[in-house]
């Protein structure tokens, strides 16, 4: 499709929420949700391969993108997220919608869903990581330890104004973002020290274009050719919900909503579905409304290679279920 953008913002209790829209605005509706660092351009490639009967507007979540911060101090969590898409929604005045998630975004979505059942109508997952971490029982004091109390030992790290953010030449955050994307800021400093090493595909999370992507919206010139990145470091610690993997499955499979699960291969391997069996497997899904489609790539694969996944996105959008059974009349 055609990539002509539109972009303003609309106003929510704290501040500005950022959108980036493409199509007619009389089109039935797609709202879609990035992931952690990340903005409303890393949806554009994957949006040039879909179809032109929709109406696509990009949520830039708060801290993320151009988008206003939440309010200094307090960690953020997933439910506080959760209402800046509740904001776009009374915004347009929707009644129903289709959803696309990346990553922390497809979390957001399956909560949304939870709390206000029947407004979305189709769902598609990019490969959804985050949705699936789980906490048993006895992991509890450890989730809290890794995000609460690490959050407020580097409080005034987290909290730091823009202004105070380390700078980079472009070329260094390129290599970072490529690199480093996704990562916990220990892994990422292994990596960074073998950031000039040849890597394969599954190192490498994004290509040179796509990070030029990704960069495009998190960043902003500091003078003397340098960049400081602008998003809220708050966002890197924000929480999920602890459930159990037992917990997460008996909501998740419970939603009635038709449902596309695109999983990347290199997560697979990585294990990140391990814990979480049951966001592979159709048949636990009582509705009988859920479908998985695994694709070559990594978590940034509808980034760096959308037309791995586009097919299956552009059939689901237009025929729902049937497009991806082969039972649509094309």
């Amino acid at each position: 499709m055609s990539l002509n953008e539109k972009e303003w913002f609309i106003e929510a209790p704290w501040g500005r929420l950022s959108i980036v829209a493409w199509g007619d605005c009389f089109d039935p509706p797609v709202l879609l949700v990035h992931g952690r660092v990340d903005s409303a351009a890393t949806f554009r490639p994957l949006l040039k391969l879909l179809p032109r009967k929709f109406y696509y507007i990009g949520l830039e979540l708060p801290g993320n993108g151009r988008s206003d911060p939440f309010p200094p101090g307090l960690m953020l969590n997933a439910y506080d997220l959760v209402y800046s898409l509740r904001v776009v929604v009374k915004h347009f005045r929707w009644e129903k919608f289709v959803y696309v998630g990346h990553s922390l975004g497809t979390l957001l979505g399956k909560i949304y869903n939870l709390s206000y059942p029947d407004e979305m109508t189709q769902v598609v997952e990019l490969d959804p990581t985050p949705m699936l971490f789980s906490v048993a029982p006895d992991q509890f004091a450890s989730w809290y330890h890794e995000y609460f109390t690490k959050f407020y030992n580097k409080y005034d790290k987290f909290n730091a104004p823009k202004e105070t953010a380390p700078l980079y030449t472009k070329e260094k955050a390129i290599d970072m973002l490529k690199t480093t994307r996704g990562l916990t800021d220990e892994a990422a400093h292994v990596v960074l020290e073998r950031i000039s090493e040849p890597a394969g595909e599954g190192m490498i999370s994004l290509t040179d274009e796509a990070a030029h992507v990704v960069l495009e919206r998190i960043s902003e010139p500091a003078g003397g050719g340098m960049i400081r990145y602008t998003f809220d470091q708050r966002i890197k610690m924000s929480t999920t919900p602890p459930l159990s993997a037992e917990q997460k499955e008996k909501l998740f499979t419970a939603i009635p909503t038709p449902t596309l699960t695109i999983v990347a291969e290199t997560s697979l391997q990585y294990g990140y579905y391990d814990k979480t069996p049951f966001a592979l497997d159709e048949a636990a899904y009582p509705a009988k409304n859920y479908r998985v489609r695994k694709v070559a790539g990594n978590h940034d694969v509808h980034v760096s290679y959308p037309e791995r996944l586009a097919t299956y996105v552009h059939q689901f959008l237009l025929y729902g279920l049937d497009g991806l059974d082969n039972k649509a009349k094309l």
